[in-house]
């Protein structure tokens, strides 16, 4: 899934640097938006109904779901859980679940929104990583692509097998 993910990625940088729609108000158009269109194969606009009434930032959201769906506390113990138990199968807990399942928190979500995990800042050369604008379609397009090789390098370094050395 993690493959899924930062093939997601890289696609929606791609799509931003076209010129591809963007508007980092909207659900289905701001970067995170973007990688869920290509993730959970849904458009601008199944994205947006997904969240029917909810109104908010992804970053909100996505700490809401999140934590109502793996919180600690006993399930539909509380108002949030109670929601997410009336809303598990709909398309925005599928999103979510898609996420969960590449290793995306609400965090992360919340970095992806803002254009901030520092991880990801870290690889984009000063003074440009000081001066992202989240609402500029090619800064996102930079971060997102930045994230995916984050990503793969964190990947390529977990997965890489170690060999014994020999000794004389």
């Amino acid at each position: 899934m993690r493959e899924r993910l930062i093939a997601a990625l890289e696609s929606a940088a791609d799509a931003l640097d076209r010129g591809e729609r963007y508007e980092w108000g909207h659900v289905g158009r701001c970067a995170v938006g973007h990688v869920v269109q290509r993730l959970a194969l849904m458009s601008d606009r199944e994205i947006f109904a997904a969240f029917e009434r909810t109104v908010g930032q992804w970053r909100e959201h996505a700490a809401e779901y999140f934590d109502a769906a793996v919180g600690d506390e006993p399930l539909a113990a509380t108002e949030s859980q109670r929601e997410w138990c009336a809303t598990a199968g709909t398309p925005l807990a599928e999103i979510y679940r898609l996420f969960h399942a590449a290793g995306v928190d609400s965090a992360a979500i919340g970095h992806m929104e803002f254009l901030s995990d520092p991880r990801v800042l870290a690889e984009i050369p000063p003074p440009k990583r000081w001066k992202l604008r989240r609402s500029d379609p090619h800064d996102a397009a930079l971060y997102l692509r930045t994230y995916a090789r984050v990503l793969a390098a964190e990947r390529s370094s977990t997965s890489t097998p170690k060999h014994c050395s020999e000794s004389a």
